[in-house]
């Protein structure tokens, strides 16, 4: 919607070239400016009705005869104006959903009002937008940020909250701290519940990683039986032997690695937080953004560094585990399921000899291709 309001607005006799609109123009007792607003609303409803009815877009798909057909897809489309008022809504209501504007072209409408007055959180806000808005190109920060701040009290000043309850609507406050949810149907209109609940606008580093190294296993993580010199090992019981020669545990590299990766994992968290030390939320709601992270902490010199937030998800593979478990350290572990390898039926955990021996057919096959074992 910013595109099409500057673009209109550059197109004025005494605009900037740019487009860029001070808190002015957004003032409701600015008639003129007011009147592109909605004209400017009007052609991006216009272009996004368009869109949603592209028969074009969908996607062609095979018959069994071989022949292409357009298979009808789901489309979700997003009208990011400024719909605060009830006028307006109504409006954007009856574009897209009257039988006499769009016959036989039924469109659903679930407005979505957002409610906040963290400070904090709206500061945060306020940041980002500043520092990424064609608006506030080279304009400094705190120039950048009155006007801001102005713009949103022009907007306070015609805002009317959703209180007509025959509407779909989904009100969120202080970025997921709470949701109210009134008239939400059907299959499209459930999957943005769990979407806004997942807002955020902060930035998380994110790692991925391979367990550390087994004794024995599959894919790359392992080593084999006849590699195995650590004398620690004659001192296992049977049974913890047998479930290393699986490739279940972590052999001794493998445990070196777990090491080394809670040090990487330390010093890339700590950086961060000093980057952004309001992201300690993380390790309560995951919500707003209070809290401040605090480097005064006295460390003994034989242990490690206090903790940091972080979610750590792993396969149910004990190895994938182990390799995040640390005993400095009670970290919550999210096993999921969705991480497991694929299984690989009757030859999930034996050796390429073991194959050869057994199933010397298929051990053919492997030869052949070898990336069938990975």
């Amino acid at each position: 919607m910013g595109k099409y309001r500057r673009q209109a607005y550059a197109e004025t006799s005494d605009a900037k070239s740019s487009g860029a609109c001070d808190a002015n123009f957004f003032d409701a007792k600015n008639k003129e400016a007011a009147a592109l607003r909605e004209q400017v609303a009007e052609l991006a409803l216009i272009d996004m009705l368009k869109w949603l009815d592209n028969e074009e877009a969908d996607i062609p798909v095979e018959d069994e005869r071989g022949y292409l057909h357009p298979e009808k897809t789901d489309r979700i489309a997003i009208f990011d104006a400024t719909n605060s008022t009830d006028k307006r809504r109504r409006w954007v209501l009856d574009m897209c959903s009257s039988p006499a504007r769009r016959p036989g072209k039924p469109t659903g409408c679930v407005f979505v009002e957002s409610i906040c007055d963290d400070e904090e959180l709206l500061n945060e806000n306020f940041r980002f937008k500043v520092s990424n808005s064609p608006d506030y190109v080279g304009m400094d920060e705190e120039t950048a940020l009155a006007d801001l701040r102005s713009r949103v009290a022009k907007y306070e000043e015609a805002y009317e909250t959703i209180t007509d309850d025959s509407l779909s609507y989904i009100k969120i406050f202080n970025l997921s701290t709470k949701l109210l949810v009134n008239h939400i149907y059907g299959r499209m209109s459930k999957v943005i519940v769990p979407a806004l609940m997942a807002w955020n606008i902060g930035t998380r580093p994110i790692f991925l990683c391979r367990p550390g190294q087994t004794l024995s296993g599959d894919g790359d993580d392992y080593v084999s039986s006849s590699n195995l010199t650590d004398s620690a090992l004659i001192d296992m019981s049977s049974h913890s032997r047998r479930r290393l020669l699986r490739g279940d545990r972590l052999g001794p590299s493998g445990k070196r690695f777990s090491d080394a990766l809670y040090d990487y994992l330390f010093a890339e968290g700590m950086g961060f937080l000093e980057k952004r030390s309001s992201v300690m939320d993380m390790a309560s709601t995951g919500t707003s953004i209070s809290g401040i992270a605090s480097f005064d902490q006295t460390i003994e010199a034989d242990s490690r560094p206090p903790p940091f937030p972080i979610k750590i998800f792993t396969s149910t593979m004990p190895r994938a585990a182990e390799t995040v478990r640390w005993e400095e350290y009670d970290f919550v572990i999210d096993e999921l399921s969705n991480l497991n390898p694929l299984d690989k039926g009757d030859f999930a955990g034996k050796e390429l000899e073991e194959i050869q021996e057994t199933n010397p057919s298929w051990y053919h096959k492997l030869e052949q291709n070898p990336f069938a074992t990975r």
